[in-house]
């Protein structure tokens, strides 16, 4: 039989039914025949989601590759990723920038859903009467604002004696974190940019019970937060005496003790993302 053309072959394809008849090509001098099935099942609940999953991966991907400008910069990322682990015969050598951005972004949207799965897990760790507020500044009222500063004020300028002005205009660009019992503040913290791209800053954090674990729950909401949002790293300016307890939150020092608000202070940093 003659040899179909590519056309004729999409065009049988786009009939596809239970009857499909079978199909003769020609293919370097040799004639082969093949029955062109349906695929008449609809995929499973788990298949399109793993189809969604890769589509939204590849999406990502195809919108930097289009960008000269992001495409470069993800050039420069692989290639200093393949010198960073030269050693490490465990991790794969990526020889392109495509197959790099998509090793990167898969495991960053991995690392948000396991946020997410985290944050709903540990949700309901709290104790009865005990609630989790996680709002921009816009969205408080003005009851929940005092109680905020009230708690601010109770731990850093009568507890510490820290003289300076808090209101420091960062708090319209922050995202707050409280728990609040019957609309009182009992721990907070807020989340902002740092001026280093892909860092989020983690600052005004206080317990005002303490060694009941809600600055480590706080701690965790925060980190969920901002690896939702596509942080790589976090960072804060942490008091000498407070240093343990980030460093079981996973933080490690960087750089020397420096003095803030007359305080001794060590820079901290968490890595959320390579």
């Amino acid at each position: 039989m003659a040899k179909i053309s590519n056309q004729d072959y999409s065009i049988r394809r786009g009939k596809l039914s239970k009857d499909s008849p079978v199909v003769y090509r020609v293919r370097r001098g040799r004639q082969q025949s093949y029955t062109m099935k349906a695929n008449l099942n609809p995929p499973s609940p788990a298949q399109e989601a793993h189809r969604k999953y890769f589509g939204k991966i590849t999406s990502v991907v195809n919108a930097i590759m289009a960008d000269p400008v992001q495409a470069a910069e993800w050039e420069q990322r692989r290639k200093d990723y393949n010198n960073s682990i030269q050693k490490d015969v465990t991790k794969k050598i990526y020889k392109t920038t495509r197959s790099f951005a998509h090793f990167v972004i898969a495991s960053q949207l991995e690392q948000k859903e396991a946020a997410k799965r985290r944050r709903k897990h540990i949700t309901n760790k709290l104790p009865r009467g005990i609630k989790l507020q996680i709002k921009p500044f816009s969205d408080f009222s003005a009851a929940e604002i005092y109680e905020i500063l009230k708690a601010r004020f109770s731990v850093f300028v009568c507890e510490q004696h820290i003289h300076y002005l808090d209101e420091d205009n960062i708090d319209y660009l922050a995202t707050h974190f409280s728990l609040r019992r019957k609309g009182a503040v009992i721990a907070y913290a807020r989340l902002f940019p740092d001026a280093e791209k892909g860092v989020m800053r983690v600052g005004r954090m206080l317990t005002l019970e303490r060694n009941k674990g809600f600055g480590k729950y706080l701690m965790d909401q925060i980190t969920a937060e901002a690896a939702n949002n596509g942080a790589l790293k976090l960072r804060l300016h942490a008091q000498m005496k407070a240093v343990p307890f980030y460093e079981k939150m996973g933080f490690h020092p960087v750089g020397d003790i420096f003095i803030e608000a007359e305080i001794p202070h060590l820079c901290m940093e968490k890595q959320l993302f390579e």
